[in-house]
């Protein structure tokens, strides 16, 4: 459930020398101590360190309110914020404190020191070692990295590699990739790379996956699982990251070995993969993206799923649809009868720092199902030039 909790600032954001920015974060919790009867009491706290680059190609895009992590995960944020253009602008610092409204009866306020750097790319490519000093001692670092990523991207590896041995977390969205297939790439290099890395895309999936899963409890169903032999998995026109990673998902669960990929431009987008299975049998998929009215918060939401059989015998239909479009498209073909159907809440209105905020409370515990997901969604996307 997103959190309606108010976050307030202890004052606005004020501009400081880049030399004095401990100092003035100092300053802020000044004469912020109250007391049961004048108010609470601002506590400063950290569990860890969040470096937030936005890309001003993105940034109307996303617009986060990274300030709400301070809600549930008091941090400190460093906020990198590059600007357009080929001048050399000097960077400029903005320190502030922002707490979230608790209960009428509680005491004390946990919150998050954000500091925002602003200058040209090359500028912050120079202030590398002031944005270590920033880093608070032995907590977690985050990184997000509000862009389509790039492994030879300057920056981005200065910013990875402040932190030795893996401890700079890498954390993207590949629903606001400009090129998602690029970026799926992009992000199967870092990971190869052993970056440590986190796409927020990917928890949008959760609901899908476990309905999947959930479909195949049952012992004869689940021995027929190897019969499945047709996919078809229908999403939001604009961006398939959302779909080839959850079929990369199933292709690893089934071990599919993919063998040939093609994209079909028109009114729908059509991604055309064909897979073997470990008997080698031919696995025939189609992923459908379709024009929708409303979007929502993000492009490429799922939105339904069916996976099939040609073997007459075969107990594996299975239909899963969102709420909002409905299941007709995916119960055609005259087997609705003998295929399981069940409507799917998805998670396309969660924002995505809520989705952020979950991703780092629980870091680590499907790293390696999203890295061998993504490896055959890899595997899959190399397959078109094979």
């Amino acid at each position: 459930m997103v959190t309606t909790e108010a976050v307030v600032a202890l004052q606005d954001p004020k501009d400081v020398s880049i030399h004095q920015i401990e100092s003035e974060l100092s300053q802020i919790w000044l004469g912020v101590d109250g007391d049961e009867e004048t108010g609470p009491r601002a506590v400063r706290a950290a569990t860890f360190t969040l470096v937030v680059y936005e890309s001003p190609d993105l940034a109307a895009q996303i617009a986060p309110s990274v300030e709400r992590l301070a809600v549930q995960n008091p941090c400190r944020v460093i906020h990198l914020r590059p600007q357009n253009g080929l001048e050399d602008v000097p960077l400029s610092a903005q320190v502030a404190a922002y707490c979230p409204m608790q209960k009428r009866h509680q005491s004390n306020l946990i919150c998050c020191e954000y500091i925002t750097l602003t200058g040209s790319r090359a500028a912050l490519e120079r202030s590398l070692g002031l944005i270590n000093a920033l880093l608070i001692g032995d907590l977690p670092t985050y990184l997000w990295w509000q862009a389509q990523p790039n492994p030879d991207d300057v920056l981005l590896q200065g910013l990875i590699h402040l932190r030795e041995q893996g401890g700079m977390r890498l954390l993207v969205d590949s629903a606001t990739f400009p090129d998602p297939m690029l970026g799926l790439l992009a992000m199967y290099r870092l990971v190869q790379m052993n970056v440590p890395l986190a796409d927020l895309n990917w928890g949008r999936l959760s609901t899908w996956q476990e309905l999947t899963a959930e479909a195949f409890d049952p012992p004869d169903r689940r021995a027929d699982l190897p019969k499945i032999d047709q996919v078809v998995i229908d999403y939001e026109k604009g961006n398939p990251a959302q779909a080839l990673l959850f079929f990369g998902w199933l292709a690893s669960r089934l071990n599919w070995v993919p063998q040939s990929y093609a994209v079909e431009y028109n009114d729908y987008e059509i991604h055309r993969i064909v897979c073997h299975s470990p008997a080698g049998q031919e696995i025939r998929a189609e992923l459908a993206g379709l024009p929708v009215a409303n979007i929502g918060a993000v492009a490429g939401d799922l939105l339904g799923l069916r996976l099939d059989s040609d073997q007459p015998d075969a107990n594996c239909c299975t239909v899963l649809c969102s709420e909002t479009t409905g299941c007709m498209r995916l119960e055609g073909g005259g087997k609705a009868q003998f295929c399981r159907v069940e409507q799917v809440t998805t998670l396309r209105d969660i924002p995505a720092e809520t989705l952020l905020g979950q991703q780092i409370q629980r870091w680590g515990q499907q790293s390696r199902l999203f890295q061998e997901s993504l490896a055959v969604t890899a595997a899959i996307l190399h397959a078109a030039s094979s």
